[in-house]
């Protein structure tokens, strides 16, 4: 089977969903795995109702989670932080192939596309991703999240010019920027440059047809599209207004285009560090603190062997 009938089949043993969407390394290739690495089949699962699907699969496949497997996320409870009351993740075997799924709820996700106040799922879909059937109000979405990612990685490049390959990897950082597993030793440095180094193709496909971008000898004209700012998700755009006092009217000075660097690496820094680790949190209450413990230490394992 492909990538996408595997998708399709592990989302039709499971109970009811919205979508199903591969990324990642065992969905596309990825350099710096060696011969006898498999990579998960990564997945983000959209469903209705988080906790009802849980609830569901709990029944309908007892398997998807570990013995230690905390029954208070099914609960109905007040959080202080409702995204992540919508959103966990499952490590399981499906015919000899393992998958690491991502659930969320629909409403969850679209919040997240449309602000990215977190930027989890969000930052995922900003990158290669496959998919089959899909409701055309979150395709849509997607497709917007990627534009708002392409003006991002325009603006924190402080070049005039720029390689296809540069914007890729600026794109792709933004997901790891102060992410926290990269801060400790858990996630490669190098995984954004890693991603694009072995999807640069898939890449294309997303970005290169852009109007915003033009080719040059090829090299990409970069157009600081400071006049967008206000085109891009809220929780991002209301951050560059309080931290910039720039007229777009005239001219950008390279000190301009500095401070619109440093102000987007502040909003990253403040968002992916903070929701990094609370998104750890909140894998660890469907995985099970003995399979996050686990996968922690297989991280940190295949660290120090690089």
């Amino acid at each position: 089977m492909n990538n996408l009938e595997l998708i399709n089949e592990v989302k039709a043993s499971m109970p009811e969903s919205i979508a199903a969407i591969g990324y990642g390394s065992g969905i596309f290739k990825q350099i710096g795995y060696g011969k006898d690495e498999i990579p998960d089949k990564d997945i983000i699962l959209v469903v209705d109702n988080f906790r009802q699907f849980l609830i569901d699969d709990y029944d309908m496949n007892p398997e998807h989670f570990s013995p230690d497997f905390d029954k208070r996320v099914l609960q109905d409870k007040k959080d202080k932080y409702k995204y992540y009351k919508n959103l966990g993740c499952l490590k399981f075997y499906h015919n000899n192939i393992h998958y690491k799924m991502m659930i969320i709820s629909n409403s969850a996700l679209e919040y997240d596309l449309k602000t990215w106040a977190y930027f989890g799922m969000a930052g995922r879909l900003t990158k290669p991703i496959l998919y089959g059937d899909i409701p055309e109000k979150l395709e849509r979405l997607i497709l917007r999240n990627r534009q708002n990612a392409l003006i991002t990685a325009l603006l924190y490049n402080t070049d005039d010019e720029m390689s296809k390959e540069q914007l890729y990897k600026t794109i792709s950082k933004l997901t790891y920027m102060y992410d926290f597993r990269t801060i400790l030793p858990g996630e490669k440095r190098t995984k954004s440059d890693d991603i694009v180094n072995g999807a640069m193709n898939k890449f294309d496909e997303s970005y290169a047809e852009s109007s915003i971008i033009t080719v040059n000898n090829g090299l990409i004209t970069n157009p600081h599209p400071i006049e967008l700012i206000d085109t891009l998700p809220v929780s991002l755009a209301n951050h560059l207004y309080d931290e910039l006092k720039i007229d777009s009217s005239n001219d950008l000075t390279k000190q301009d285009i500095e401070r619109v660097k440093k102000a987007i690496e502040k909003y990253f820094r403040k968002t992916n560090l903070i929701n990094s680790i609370r998104l750890a949190i909140s894998s660890s209450s469907t995985l099970g603190k003995k399979e996050t413990v686990k996968h922690a230490v297989q991280k940190f394992q295949k660290h120090l062997k690089k």
